[in-house]
């Protein structure tokens, strides 16, 4: 069968999961691990808005972030049928293709250690039937037509940032459908106000660690290379073998991290990964050789400083609630901080703090900080005692940066429970306050479409 895509007509879907349940039938998925999902759009049954139901799996995009995105080159497109195809024997289990996936696709299978999604029935399409989700469908509501024409205009409560998703919605429930453009102004999206998710620091806490060891340790090469505080080998040799090992404890098969390194050409994270080693491994043979810096060091420092800006722009995701760069936790501006420290440098180290103040201030405005004592601590001590023990020039530099690493690790630790990635939840969420709420929408932090590569 030649390519196609899927229809979905939101007259017609009652969310009765009929393709749910046989989509995890033919699949043998567990119900936990189910690659299809009824979302419903104005479940609150809100006054003069629709109530739309919709089935979801993996949209095989024409431009699918989960294959741009994946370092581990674990994703394929099928030329013949369009469908994006994950190799579970490549996959490392990073999950990162579940952060840039808007619709919520790829599912973390935690006994394997690996994703698993939607295949689009490759095995039924092969004998010429559709997918089993489509075929089980009581109402006619989900069906499988060849891929052409125009998908069909945005509808509320669906995402859509620019992938070419191979879905096409048709029908509406009301004679003249909101109008709202597939990226809705950013708005506060939930009660009450401060959208930290502690439970994703847990989750992520290996990201946390690693990220603050890495601007600590890019910071502390440079500064030595340009004459400030010496290198202490075993403890910085020590301390990149950790953050290593500590970074590789985030995957669910850590034994295939070197997989990280299979998509340098369009993944971020396969970027950061060689960067990384690269400059670990430079910074340490150097500085286990007495003597005075040359270009080496400074290459190496180079090296760092790139890795820093790849780490980055690894969380810049189209439709994010919250914009990961700029953000006062980024690991560039966070090296540029210590570095300045640590040179003893106000004119590096001060619009350094500055930049981060303000950012922090509009994360706190927005709510995505802590808020009370936390954002207090760490507004005090690790960004204002930096800057006072700078003015007064403290015997060593080591005090002042021992406090601004306090305070990255709680600004990075709020960055972490603060991602909250686009998915269809979150675009329902958005759609509706705009619906419903327009007085609470600031304008501010739309999502921007993602441009052909």
């Amino acid at each position: 069968m030649s390519a196609g895509r899927f229809v979905l007509d939101l007259d017609r879907c009652t969310g009765c999961a009929a393709c749910v349940v046989a989509c995890s039938s033919e699949n043998s998925v567990e119900p936990a691990l189910a690659w299809r999902a009824v979302h419903t759009f104005n479940s609150r049954r809100e006054p003069a808005v629709p109530v739309l139901h919709y089935s979801l799996a993996c949209n095989h995009c024409a431009e699918p972030a989960c294959l741009a995105g994946c370092p581990a080159a674990a994703y394929t497109r099928d030329p013949s049928t369009g469908a994006v195809l994950l190799d579970a024997g490549r996959c490392m289990g990073c999950r990162y293709c579940a952060w840039v996936c808007p619709y919520a696709a790829p599912r973390f299978d935690h006994d394997r250690g690996v994703m698993a999604k939607c295949t689009l029935c490759a095995h039924r399409l092969a004998a010429g039937r559709i997918p089993a989700c489509c075929a089980a469908c009581p109402t006619d509501a989900l069906r499988f037509e060849s891929l052409e024409g125009p998908g069909g205009p945005a509808r509320p409560g669906f995402p859509d940032v620019g992938l070419r998703p191979a879905l096409r919605l048709a029908g509406t429930r009301r004679r003249h459908p909101p109008s709202l453009t597939a990226s809705p102004p950013h708005a506060p999206l939930a009660q009450p106000p401060r959208l930290l998710a502690w439970r994703r620091l847990r989750e992520e806490w290996t990201l946390w660690l690693f990220s603050t060891v890495m601007i600590v340790l890019v910071a502390w090469f440079t500064a030595a290379a340009a004459g400030g505080p010496s290198l202490l080998p075993p403890v910085f040799a020590g301390a990149g073998v950790a953050a290593l090992g500590i970074s590789a404890l985030h995957l669910g098969r850590p034994l295939r991290a070197w997989r990280g390194l299979r998509n340098l050409r369009s993944s971020w994270i396969s970027r950061e990964a060689l960067l990384s080693a690269a400059f670990l491994a430079g910074a340490t043979v150097l500085s286990a050789v007495p003597g005075a810096t040359g270009p080496l060091h400074w290459a190496t420092a180079a090296v760092g400083l790139a890795a820093l800006l790849a780490m980055d722009l690894v969380y810049r995701v189209p439709g994010q609630a919250v914009a990961a760069v700029p953000h006062s936790a980024m690991a560039t501006l966070g090296g540029a901080w210590i570095l300045g420290l640590l040179l003893t440098a106000p004119a590096l180290a001060i619009p350094a703090a500055v930049v981060k103040a303000a950012l922090y201030g509009l994360r706190w405005r927005r709510g995505v900080t802590a808020g009370g004592h936390l954002a207090a601590l760490r507004m005090t001590v690790g960004l204002a005692v930096p800057c006072v023990l700078l003015a007064v020039a403290t015997p060593s530099p080591w005090l002042p940066v021992a406090f601004a690493v306090v305070g990255e690790l709680l600004d990075r630790a709020e960055f972490y429970a603060g991602l909250r990635f686009l998915s269809p939840g979150l675009q329902i969420e958005r759609d509706l306050l705009v619906l419903t709420r327009p007085q609470d929408v600031d304008g501010v932090g739309s999502a921007s479409p993602r441009r052909s590569r």
